[in-house]
């Protein structure tokens, strides 16, 4: 969709579904794709499905999950015919089980980076974020230790500043993550064995997976809270989260990270006025605009579910006296899901999330164009 201002800006997330070289290795010692002709034929069909899927999505930015070599996603945005029109911030994945997080930002109409200096991947968790002889004070009274310090796929951040100069749009601080998944943790059963592992082997798999998704979860709300700013009343801080967060937008660890702020639902109500600290789910901004909700972005065990994201601080709501942006679509693309495309053609096996939002400053300082 083209866009209305130059300053429109739209946010896309999209789960490559492990996408390696032929003989790369992604989750064992057996390569993704082999390398040999059949190997490499599939290779270049999830190739060209990745890039119709690219230029579908058409947004200005694209969060990445489960990249594994940076030359594929390369060759997904030449197959495009995108390689000029976007800057690639990713890198290859350092060894086997670590899936990397990417992100593509579209060049201005000058083909200048929108991209500014410093993006990077965030592997720890914030010094001071440590769980260490924690004491409840209420009911229980044991101590809670968790050894959990860093993130099981880094966090990606970059700075971008967008087009236009009258007036010139604020910078817009991007997250691209993929937290823990549901699925049971892969532990160790050498000897000696832990006893939970003995008795409770898979309870206790789910049981960690759970545990690292929620200090992930907690630890990205602390980075998040550490550049969302609440100084004064017309400080700003735009800041728009991407990724699998592999839980539901209603979830316990999704509402940690969005610090669950006020939605307006009523015309006379001040909720949403302000919300320095929190991140609006553009799945609940669309279904306030829609008489029919459908979002899933995953389907296993035929439950479809929303894991995939698109959150946006208050400078993009609507509502908000600080907005700069409003929202004006979201559309996820999931028919792929139901169809048998993961293996004939190299689909997702992730729904991809777009959200429009147009230039529109509060009154007070509308666009002098």
């Amino acid at each position: 969709m083209p866009r209305k201002n130059m300053r429109d800006l739209s946010f896309a997330t999209f789960n490559l579904l492990n996408l390696q070289v032929p003989g790369g290795l992604t989750y064992s010692n057996r390569p993704r794709f082999e390398d040999n002709a059949e190997g490499r034929a599939a290779y270049e069909a999830k190739i060209a499905w990745t890039a119709a899927q690219i230029r579908r999505l058409d947004a200005e930015v694209i969060g990445f999950q489960e990249l594994w070599a940076k030359e594929a996603l390369e060759a997904a945005f030449a197959e495009a015919e995108l390689a000029d029109d976007y800057d690639l911030v990713a890198r290859d994945a350092p060894g086997i089980g670590r899936p990397q997080v990417a992100l593509a930002v579209r060049k201005d109409r000058k083909g200048k980076s929108q991209i500014m200096p410093g993006a990077d991947w965030i592997a720890d968790f914030p010094e001071d974020f440590r769980f260490d002889q924690l004491r409840e004070t209420d009911g229980a009274e044991e101590e809670i230790t968790v050894t959990i310090n860093a993130f099981s796929r880094p966090v990606l951040n970059a700075t971008i500043q967008s087009e236009g100069t009258r007036p010139k749009p604020p910078p817009v601080s991007v997250y691209v993550a993929h937290l823990k998944s549901k699925g049971p943790a892969r532990l160790s059963f050498a000897e000696p064995r832990p006893v939970a592992l003995r008795h409770y082997a898979k309870i206790t798999k789910s049981t960690v997976s759970h545990i690292r998704r929620v200090m992930e979860a907690g630890a990205l709300r602390a980075l998040l809270d550490e550049v969302m700013t609440s100084q004064d009343d017309s400080a700003i801080s735009p800041t728009v989260l991407l990724g699998d967060l592999n839980d539901d937008t209603m979830s316990v660890t999704n509402e940690l990270i969005s610090d669950q702020p006020t939605y307006r639902v009523i015309e006379k109500s001040r909720a949403g006025f302000t919300s320095d600290k929190g991140l609006y789910s553009v799945e609940r901004l669309q279904q306030y605009r829609s008489m029919r909700h459908v979002y899933y972005t995953h389907i296993f065990k035929h439950k479809r579910e929303s894991l995939d994201h698109v959150l946006v601080s208050e400078e993009f709501y609507d509502h908000s006296l600080k907005r700069h942006w409003s929202f004006r679509e979201m559309e996820v693309y999931n028919d792929h899901l139901n169809r048998e495309e993961f293996e004939d053609k190299g689909a997702s096996d992730h729904g991809l999330v777009r959200a429009y939002f147009d230039w529109n400053p509060m009154p007070k300082e509308l666009d002098a164009d």
